[in-house]
């Protein structure tokens, strides 16, 4: 159940960077999620169109999805490498004996999708660095949303 707790606290920094870009509504969330995720993107989904509907400025608003390699460690041979799955074999031996990385973020909110004033939107369609909390302000036409930062 700590999935409820993983969608309150994205929520909690979606309303933080949105307020800060003078939001008046968020459509879109970006979320970043990684194998070392111990839970689902239904989970999530499923805990944050609950939340979401108990708030005017997440009415109608939506997760949309990323995935991100993390570190792991070969427990048989010791090789380090990249892994994008959640049950890795080792690309040197073959091994299943494989260690994610216990730092590895599980799941990170990395942009948001704003309306800066209800009916007129803009979108920056710049990169997000995972730092930062601004929105670029880049038109991409006439029912776009601005893409905050949020770190």
């Amino acid at each position: 159940m700590h999935e409820l707790g993983i969608s309150q606290g994205i929520i909690e920094r979606a309303r933080e960077a949105a307020e800060q870009a003078g939001a008046a509504r968020v459509g879109v969330l970006y979320v970043t999620i990684t194998p070392a995720a111990d839970f689902t993107r239904e989970s999530i989904e499923m805990y944050f169109e609950m939340l979401a509907g108990e708030e005017p400025m997440f009415t109608g608003a939506r997760l949309e999805w990323d995935e991100a390699p993390v570190d792991a460690r070969c427990l048989g041979c010791g090789a380090d490498f990249p892994v994008a799955v959640p049950e890795p074999e080792c690309p040197r031996c073959g091994s299943a004996q494989v260690r994610i990385d216990a730092q590895a973020a599980m799941i990170q909110l990395t942009g948001l999708g704003v309306d800066d004033d209800v009916g007129n939107e803009e979108r920056d369609g710049g990169e997000n660095d995972g730092g930062g909390g601004e929105s670029g302000g880049q038109s991409a036409g006439p029912e776009d949303t601005t893409r905050a930062g949020c770190s």
